[in-house]
């Protein structure tokens, strides 16, 4: 008895490893290091104007944010990223505008304009895509900051 559970778990093992051998190797995901972030982790309603967010390109090759809202920032309320807000639109010639290999692209939220009796947590949420037609998006981790907090 003992030694056919032995047997069985060797070909189990076998048939495991085979399996495995019938799949087509998947290719190279396309890379993408993206740096986005604020220039502090909390800003104070009494003394600071101005949230300065970068998003910056580390990648080895052009990504692409669409001629629209393109930013937003988020509030974190009962464990949710909620209420997205954008600030402004671009407008221009094309579906999308690039931030080049090693660039960085800088933004600005006046919180005393927008969050003037909002104290909170926060983050911005990037929309960032791999092409210039703007129809494949970043994954959701690559395109947002880390979470910064308003105080009164």
């Amino acid at each position: 008895m003992h030694r056919s559970l032995h047997r069985l778990a060797l070909l189990t093992a076998v048939c495991a490893m085979t399996a495995g051998c019938d799949r087509e190797p998947a290719g190279p995901a396309p890379e993408y290091d993206l740096a986005i972030e604020t220039d502090r982790a909390w800003y104070s309603l009494a003394t600071d104007r101005v949230v300065r967010i970068s998003l910056t390109n580390r990648s080895s090759r052009d990504v692409y944010l669409p001629m629209d809202s393109y930013v937003v920032y988020e509030r974190l309320q009962w464990g949710d990223w909620r209420e997205p807000m954008d600030w402004f639109v671009v407008d221009g010639i094309g579906r999308s505008f690039p931030v080049a290999r090693e660039a960085v692209h800088e933004d600005d939220l006046d919180i005393q304009f927008y969050l003037r009796d909002r104290p909170g947590v926060y983050r911005f949420r990037y929309y960032v895509y791999s092409d210039a037609s703007a129809s494949t998006l970043l994954p959701l981790d690559e395109r947002v900051s880390q979470p910064f907090t308003i105080v009164p």
